[in-house]
């Protein structure tokens, strides 16, 4: 008899609450067909009528999801198999090994294990959210369209282009699944982000031709994670991990700052776009020194620095040549004579056919005040992103008003570091309009109107 646990309704179920060693525990004692119990989320996979679920791991235990009995490797543990569908795992300030057994729409078991040390900062609610899917997870894709991960994208990924070009669909060299791995989803998000080590367990199938991957890509995948900044770049951090038998480990963000919410995994051969590993600038006496690290270069001819007082309208400051073609890491300099006060700088990189793409925007400066600025504040449709560039540390109390001045949401001493750092509101049950999100401490105080979808 096959023991099958559905999960048909949007919200939350909690299955694992209450009492901290309360535990889901799968314990399969038979070996044979339709005898291991498994969990499956609403299989539902149109948002229009499927607005997610979560499944709360309360415990933040690393065996508060726990397989007994016998496990095999061919048989499914949970299905998540859309992005709603979600396991919030409230770990707070847990450490260790956290292992979620996924299993694939037709059974094949992917585990998703994620080790913590150190532990993440924030509220004893503070969560990391989990869920996986492939072309099944939005809407019926065609079988000669299953390459195309495009067409299923997470909600926060803006494109899916090539490294070469930057311009070109290059599904064909990533897997056709995704992996939600979130520490700054809403209430549950941590003010620091944990230290992350991840493995990914992944199948084959989702690596076959499926209409247009490139053949023999399963021998050829490592992890990238995509930053929502604008523009939104997958390859600021190269691919990374070591891969051995359908197994992608030692995924781990050279940054906490780098643990992103989306995953795919890439080829090593044709990743997806490869921007910049590093970017920064620092006061250095009377001057700031600018400097950045390219981890490989296709046909870059050269470097233009911009600045602006108001990250608005920009001045080129001047221009650094590329090094044409690249397979390793290269360092650049520029120097900014004029470091009074805060400013902000960004890199447009140009290729010797003239298409030029832009860097994330940083902020520097000597002797500023009280130098931090609202940069940029847009609404992804599950919450409302503030980015904030500052030439110091500091924390502020970030709150979101409506057009009278009323207070709908609060979020108490966030911590803002040098250079950018994203703040996020929920907004699902705020109807759209015009709002005005702040930032206030005891020295300083900004706003900026922002339009919620």
């Amino acid at each position: 008899m096959k023991r099958e646990l559905t999960l048909l309704i949007g919200g939350v179920i909690c299955l694992a609450c209450s009492a901290q060693n309360a535990q889901l525990v799968f314990n399969n004692a038979g070996v044979g067909v339709g005898q291991h119990p498994f969990v499956v989320f609403n299989p539902d996979n149109d948002p229009a009528t499927n607005p997610g679920a979560y499944l709360v791991i309360d415990n933040s235990n690393a065996n508060a999801i726990t397989m007994a009995g016998a496990v095999m490797s061919d048989v499914p543990i949970i299905k998540s198999e859309t992005e709603l569908n979600k396991i919030r795992w409230a770990i707070g300030a847990g450490a260790g090994m956290y292992t979620v057994p996924f299993s694939t729409q037709s059974g094949v078991a992917i585990p998703l294990s994620v080790t913590i040390a150190p532990a993440g900062v924030g509220s004893s609610d503070g969560s990391i959210i989990f869920s996986t899917y492939n072309y099944d997870g939005k809407g019926t894709i065609a079988a000669t369209d299953r390459w195309n991960n495009f067409l299923y994208k997470p909600t926060d990924v803006t494109h899916m282009n090539d490294f070469a070009t930057g311009m070109v669909n290059n599904s064909e060299n990533a897997i056709d699944r995704f992996w939600i791995i979130d520490a700054s989803e809403g209430s549950y998000a941590y003010s620091t982000k944990p230290a992350v080590n991840i493995t990914f367990v992944f199948d084959p199938a989702d690596a076959a031709p499926n209409g247009g991957n490139t053949p023999g890509l399963a021998l050829q995948l490592l992890a990238q994670r995509f930053n929502p900044l604008p523009p939104g770049f997958w390859g600021d951090m190269t691919p990374i991990g070591t891969l051995s038998v359908d197994t992608v480990s030692g995924v781990i963000p050279p940054t906490t700052a780098d643990f992103y919410r989306s995953w795919t995994l890439a080829s090593r051969i044709s990743p997806l776009p490869i921007e910049l590993l590093a970017w920064s600038g620092a006061c250095d006496g009377s001057i700031v020194k600018l400097t950045w690290t390219t981890a490989s270069e296709q046909d870059n001819a050269y470097f233009t620095i911009e600045k602006s007082k108001d990250a608005t309208t920009w001045t080129a400051l001047g221009e650094v040549h590329g090094a044409g073609n690249s397979s390793s890491q290269i360092q650049y300099a520029y120097i900014d004579p004029d470091a009074s006060g805060l400013a902000y700088y960004r890199l447009r990189q140009t290729d010797i056919d003239g298409q030029s793409t832009v860097s994330p925007t940083i902020a520097a400066g000597c002797d500023a005040d009280n130098g931090t600025r609202i940069v940029n504040a847009w609404d992804d449709g599950h919450s409302l992103n503030v980015v904030v560039a500052s030439s110091l540390d500091g924390t502020y109390d970030l709150t979101l008003l409506d057009a009278q001045g009323k207070l709908l949401l609060e979020r108490s001493a966030q911590a803002i570091g040098t250079g950018s750092t994203t703040l996020r509101l929920p907004t699902q049950s705020i109807a759209s309009g015009i709002y005005v999100v702040r930032l206030q401490n005891a020295s300083n105080s900004m706003a900026r109107r922002v339009h919620l979808n």
